[in-house]
Parts: C-alpha cells; sequence; structure tokens
C-alpha cells in the first residue's frame, strides 16, 4: 500500500518523481525517470487519495512501480539476445499498459528496431501517443495499437505477415489466455518470448483448482514452491508451444516481488518439437524432500507435483551476457545490485533441479539451523557443488546427497 505523499514514493520505490506536470485532455500527467528513460504517467500524486489504496488500481491508465524490476530485466534481456543473436527487428508488447516498457527499449535498448505496443484501455493508447509525440518517435519506429492482445498477434501476423523477434507478455494476473497467439506469432528461428505472471498464488500451490485450469498442472505447497512455479510456467508455455511445432528452450525464470518471469528462445520444427517432452516430469514429495520422475506419466500411489519442466531454468552464457549488459546500464543502483546478486547466484554451478531450506530441515532434525555460508563451504570442501538460490534466503541448491547435508546441519563433516 502506498502513502500519497512523494516521500513515501521515493523511500519504497527507485522511480524518479519529477516536478513536471501537465494536463493533457481529461488525463493529469506527471514527468518520471524510470532507467535511463523520461516518461509522463498519470499522477500518482492526484490520483490516489486514500493512503490505505493500492497505487497501480487508483490510476485510469495502470501503472505499477514496484515491477521497474521486472522491466529492467526486460530490458538486460533485449540487449543480451541482440549481443548472442545478432540482430532485433520487431519488439512487441501486447499489452502495453502505460507503455513505458516500450519507450525504455527505444531509448535504452536500440533506436533501429520496430517497436509494437498495444493496450485495448484507449486512455493508454492515448497516453503513450502523447509520449510518442514528447519523444517525436517516428511511426517506422513505433506503432501503437487498441485492440485485443489476441486479436493484435492474429492480425499482425495473417495480415501485415509480421512475424516479430520478441514478443513480451506481462498481464495483470495469469498470461494463459495469451500462450497461443503469442508462440503462434513469434518467429520460430531464435524467436524471444518474455512471460511474466502475477497469480503466484495458485503457481505456488496456494490454489490448486486455478492452476490446474490455467496451466494445466497439479500442485500443492511445498517447501520449493517458488521453482515449482517458474517450471509449471515453464511447462505451461512450452505445451503451448508444441501445439505449433515449436520447441522453447528456457534462458532463466525468476520468481521476485510477486511476480515470476520466464525468458525462451524459440525453434520450430516436429522433432524439436517434440524434445520438449523429454524433459517434462513429476516431483514426488518427501515431506522436505523430493525425487524427481523423469516421465510424463506419473508413478502411482505417490503424492505428486507436475507435470512440470524439469530441465534447466537458466542458460549460463545468456545470464553472462546479462551481467555484461548490466554492467553498462543505467538501471537505478539498488535494482542493479538486487539483479547482479541474483544473476551469480543462479549462474555459478549447473542447476540441480531443486534446493533445500536450511530452516525446515534444520526443524526436522530437531537442530539449529547453522548460517547458510558455512553449510555452502562444507559441502564445497566435501567435494560437493553448492550455491544460494534466489527463491529463498535460507535456500541452498546443491548436487550433495540428503544424507550429507543432513550430516552437515547437524555439525557433521566439517562444519564448525
Amino acid at each position: 500500500m502506498l502513502k500519497t505523499t512523494r516521500s513515501r514514493l521515493c523511500e519504497i520505490i527507485m522511480v524518479v518523481f519529477q516536478d513536471t506536470t501537465l494536463d493533457f485532455e481529461d488525463l493529469k500527467l506527471r514527468l518520471i525517470r524510470e532507467g535511463a528513460t523520461d516518461y509522463f504517467i498519470p499522477d500518482p500524486l492526484y490520483y490516489v487519495k486514500d493512503k490505505y489504496s493500492y497505487l497501480p488500481t487508483e490510476l485510469p491508465v495502470f501503472y505499477n512501480p514496484l515491477m521497474e524490476i521486472n522491466r529492467d530485466l526486460s530490458i538486460l534481456a533485449l540487449k543480451a539476445y541482440m549481443s548472442i543473436v545478432g540482430s532485433l527487428e520487431v519488439y512487441i508488447e501486447a499489452l502495453a499498459g502505460t507503455g513505458i516498457r516500450g519507450f525504455r527499449v527505444y531509448n535504452e535498448v536500440s533506436r533501429n528496431i520496430l517497436i509494437i505496443q498495444n493496450d485495448i484501455n484507449p486512455l493508454a493508447y492515448k497516453l503513450m501517443n502523447f509520449n510518442k509525440e514528447y519523444w517525436n518517435i517516428p511511426d517506422e519506429k513505433m506503432r501503437l495499437y487498441k485492440e485485443d492482445a489476441n486479436f493484435l498477434l492474429y492480425y499482425l501476423l495473417k495480415k501485415e505477415k509480421i512475424r516479430p523477434d520478441a514478443i513480451e507478455i506481462d498481464p495483470y494476473g495469469t498470461p494463459a489466455p495469451f500462450l497461443a497467439s503469442t508462440l503462434n506469432a513469434i518467429k520460430g528461428k531464435n524467436g524471444l518470448v518474455l512471460i511474466t505472471a502475477t497469480d503466484t498464488a495458485p503457481l505456488t500451490g496456494k490454489y490448486p483448482n486455478p492452476a490446474l485450469r490455467k496451466y494445466a498442472v497439479l500442485l500443492k505447497k511445498s517447501p520449493f514452491s517458488k521453482e515449482v512455479a517458474v517450471r509449471a510456467l515453464i511447462y505451461a508455455i512450452g505445451k503451448e508451444a508444441t501445439v505449433f511445432s515449436k520447441r522453447i528452450i528456457p534462458l532463466f525464470g525468476f520468481f521476485m516481488h510477486h511476480f515470476i518471469k520466464i525468458a525462451a528462445i524459440v525453434t520450430r520444427g516436429k522433432k524439436e518439437a517434440d524434445k520438449f517432452w523429454r524433459e517434462v516430469g513429476w516431483v514426488i514429495l518427501k515431506n522436505s524432500y523430493f525425487s524427481i520422475h523423469n516421465d510424463i506419466i506419473p508413478p502411482c500411489g505417490e503424492e505428486l507435483i507436475g507435470p512440470l519442466w524439469i530441465g534447466m531454468i537458466y542458460n549460463k552464457a545468456f545470464l553472462q551476457e546479462m551481467i555484461n549488459e548490466l554492467k553498462k546500464s543505467r538501471i537505478s543502483k539498488r535494482n542493479k545490485q538486487i539483479i547482479e546478486r541474483i544473476l551469480s547466484w543462479e549462474i555459478e554451478i549447473p542447476e540441480q533441479p531443486f534446493y533445500y531450506d536450511l530452516h525446515l530441515l534444520a526443524s526436522e532434525l530437531k537442530a539449529n539451523p547453522p548460517p547458510i555460508d558455512k553449510v555452502i563451504n562444507a559441502l564445497k570442501s566435501l567435494g560437493y557443488e553448492a550455491v544460494r538460490t534466489h527463491f529463498g534466503n535460507w535456500c541452498v541448491r546443491t548436487n550433495a546427497p540428503i544424507e550429507v547435508l543432513k550430516n552437515v546441519i547437524k555439525g557433521k563433516n566439517g562444519l564448525t
């Protein structure tokens, strides 16, 4: 909940609310700076009258300053994509809201690509047009629409023969209704999809029935629910891609600030699509432990979560390129620190599916939880790989057997 005072806004977010304000038709606007980009949005200090109101939903055009870090990740992912793939010609954001992300792409990624932005809200369309004129952006570099997102993606593909290099879907809630049109439209040779979900409660197993309806996965609460959520979303995206004889290969999957963000490269062909299903399986729950069943057919008589993507979530080369771009970016200092920490943790070792929560394990062992760095050092001294993960402050990803980890927690095998 955000109070309306400017000082309070500045305390909790990194977006810079500037002094410039103006009236545009029936909108009260304020200039902000997000990343390296100046942009007019509906003025929060005017529209949010009740200090107990939620900022995004009080504005006439949806804008959430707390999702700035999500947009930072988009900027870094697109820069890394261009560095590795070599080109980016068309980028589409089908649910643009205020449009800040697309304008940041124009200003902070490249001015030599076609950016297509869309939002069905007529006020959002007006606001984007106002900012386009403010930036003096030519039509050949940015096109704006106010259509249903699914309709627009199909229209651009069928009528204008536009098959974009990159599509971003960032809805308020689930991206499920937009997956088919996105994966149908995206370029099948090294296309990039960036998908965000903010309905984290179903994806973490709190509400199993909505998760089953939206994502076709059987979920329940577990000690590693955040990673399950990421893998469930990757599965839902990948399953839909195979309908169009395409395959997604994950580049990253992050769970932070109440959103899940997936980036994946797209390949095409029936044989490629079939490869996706080789890395789909089930998680068998055993208290704080787990085992992986690497088959689309679930085992009988077990407590199961799935089907899930059980392959690699992180592409190390892509994360390294994001780190390289992060160092050169004008992202806020705090967000830079957060993103750098997350990237450095998840890039450090070859991925081990899931992680262990040291507090939960220590509680089951009736032991005091040791410092996480000591546990990691002890596991490494025993010849195992171990690293922190952004999925939890007390969570360790390791290839050590569970019995070894339990001995380390109990103070054996070199932990002092």
